[in-house]
């Protein structure tokens, strides 16, 4: 059984790093990691690209203060997937023979791994490259962050293969996000990551389908669950609360990505009786008269009898 989930361990193209990140997650006490690329924008080929740029002049070269997060996580996919702002690389997961996982094993506890990709969508064009992209489906968890809520409209619609949105802590004001008062006691950023936060538990109901995650590049910046689980106090929850964010609310969405993987329903058609599985452990027949003296049944099963070569056969009809 799952207890505690990571859904967001940044892989940058380094797989040496990925995998110390996915060690000090478990022996932080996670049975459950997501390694999640984030490609940034859903944008044109590069060749497109430098046909519209071929007769403009070279732009400055920006200062590494000034450069956009949104444009620093498009350069780290290009390294990633090979260059190309619509290149969507294929899932990395971590050789399970490299980490250790005795203290899990002693806990009665199995490590299960998953692939996130994130992308940033700005208008319904990369909506809809995103949706009908080739390499989407081999992705466990899907993510995306957008800044118009004409977008948010948009995947109410057709986003049924959108696990997670993601708020980057330090994105600055949501305009999607209905926002209370500026929270007074803390300066800055910090004023308003807590602030979009409060307003997120307040419209989803305390926090229903809403997960932490650390998105860590370091060692250092992973979270402990119960560490994490405690920052629901600083949102306006209940600390007995917390625990949902980084457990039974991340198990959720990993069960919903595997659902996509299994037969959605099946049916099995057959004029034997006999070979109908009964829980009672009775034969199927005596099942079924016994099921048509009920009243209530008798409008729903119908049972017909056919002489077939001298046997009697039963046909149910629901």
């Amino acid at each position: 059984m799952m207890q505690f989930a990571e859904l967001n361990l940044h892989h940058r193209g380094n797989a040496e790093k990925t995998t110390n990140l996915v060690r000090r997650a478990v022996r932080m006490g996670y049975d459950a990691v997501v390694i999640n690329i984030d490609i940034g924008q859903m944008e044109a080929k590069s060749s497109d690209k430098s046909a519209e740029t071929e007769h403009q002049p070279p732009r400055k070269k920006k200062r590494k203060s000034n450069i956009n997060p949104t444009e620093a996580i498009k350069e780290q996919s290009d390294v990633i997937g090979g260059g190309g702002g619509d290149v969507v690389p294929d899932p990395f997961l971590v050789n399970e023979k490299q980490l250790d996982l005795s203290s899990l094993e002693q806990a009665g506890r199995k490590f299960r791994q998953f692939s996130r990709l994130t992308v940033h969508l700005t208008d319904s064009t990369s909506v809809h490259k995103l949706l009908h992209h080739a390499k989407l489906k081999l992705y466990d968890l899907v993510a995306v962050r957008f800044d118009d809520e004409q977008i948010l409209m948009t995947l109410q619609r057709k986003g049924h293969l959108i696990d997670l949105i993601s708020i980057e802590a330090d994105s600055g004001k949501v305009p999607w996000l209905y926002l209370p008062k500026v929270v007074q006691a803390c300066p800055g950023k910090q004023a308003t990551v807590f602030s979009n936060a409060r307003s997120l538990m307040t419209i989803t109901r305390g926090g229903r389908g809403v997960v932490l995650s650390s998105g860590a590049d370091e060692i250092i910046a992973i979270r402990a669950p119960y560490d994490a689980a405690n920052l629901c106090t600083l949102f306006g929850m209940e600390p007995r609360h917390g625990r949902k964010f980084v457990a039974a609310n991340a198990k959720a969405i990993l069960l919903r990505s595997q659902s996509r993987r299994t037969i959605k329903g099946s049916i099995h058609v057959t004029s034997d009786l006999s070979a109908i599985p009964s829980s009672l452990g009775q034969p199927s027949e005596l099942t079924l008269q016994k099921l048509a003296q009920i009243p209530e049944f008798e409008n729903q099963l119908k049972l017909q009898e056919k002489d077939i070569d001298g046997d009697v056969e039963m046909i149910a009809i629901v």
